[in-house]
């Protein structure tokens, strides 16, 4: 079982971390900090409380490539991007009579997991990405240019937005049984929403006792052979942790 600590890592990984990461702060000595930065280059989004996403209204920077999902031919980006974005001052997020959303407000939203993430769901995502990797919830498409339709109506693109909003609301319930949470994927600067590939591995979050072995198996059979992690997040600290199949001796 291998096991890594979400603040443990050593110096030289922090080098590499903050080598590869532009949304690092320059001192790679400081604990992470929920204080706003401030970036030269900033995007703005406006809320829809009805998707429960934001739309981007003002793209800027080269995070896009690798951040939100296309709808309707529209950015649009989870909760969980809008407030990492908007920790480093990449993003300013608005209401739809134009007001700005602080990122204390953000906080709060993510706090009610109203909008298909939890507190700890958010940490694991934002732990991922200050490591450089690329992070989408599972099930939910990076576009919907290829999906089946699945309601019935006159207008396909409505028929789209049926279907995430069908998605959204499964996403939102609050299910005991385990389930996937991330596809991740390893950086890349070539990646494309358009053929992401598959990811390096699923992410399950954990918010109690360890997984039991049916429990895992179970969740093995939904990765159709991908790889398969376990996040538990513990006052801050995020651990990741996954299961190998080791044949036992026959005792004689």
């Amino acid at each position: 079982m291998a096991r890594s600590g979400g603040r443990g890592a050593k110096e030289g990984e922090e080098e590499e971390e903050h080598h590869r990461n532009p949304f690092l702060s320059n001192s790679i000595n400081k604990p992470w900090t929920s204080k706003t930065q401030f970036r030269s280059e900033v995007s703005k989004a406006c809320w829809d409380e009805e998707m429960g996403m934001g739309e981007i209204i003002e793209k800027k920077g080269s995070m896009w490539a690798t951040t939100g999902i296309i709808r309707k031919g529209k950015l649009c980006c989870h909760i969980e991007e809008i407030l990492f974005l908007a920790e480093r001052g990449a993003l300013i997020l608005t209401s739809p009579d134009g007001k700005t959303i602080n990122v204390g407000d953000i906080y709060k939203m993510i706090l009610g997991s109203k909008f298909g993430c939890s507190w700890e769901s958010f940490e694991a995502y934002r732990h991922l990405k200050s490591l450089g990797y690329i992070v989408q919830r599972y099930g939910i498409p990076w576009t919907l240019k290829n999906d089946i339709i699945c309601c019935s109506s006159n207008s396909p693109s409505e028929n789209n937005t049926r279907c995430f909003e069908i998605s959204n609301l499964l996403q939102d319930m609050q299910i005991s049984e385990l389930k996937l949470t991330f596809k991740v994927y390893l950086p890349n600067s070539k990646f494309r929403k358009s053929s992401p590939g598959d990811p390096s591995f699923l992410l399950c979050l954990l918010s109690g006792n360890p997984p039991s072995r049916s429990e895992v198996e179970n969740l093995e059979k939904k990765c159709d052979g991908l790889p398969l992690k376990f996040c538990y997040i513990d006052h801050g600290r995020v651990s990741f942790f996954s299961f190998d199949k080791e044949p036992l001796p026959t005792l004689p």
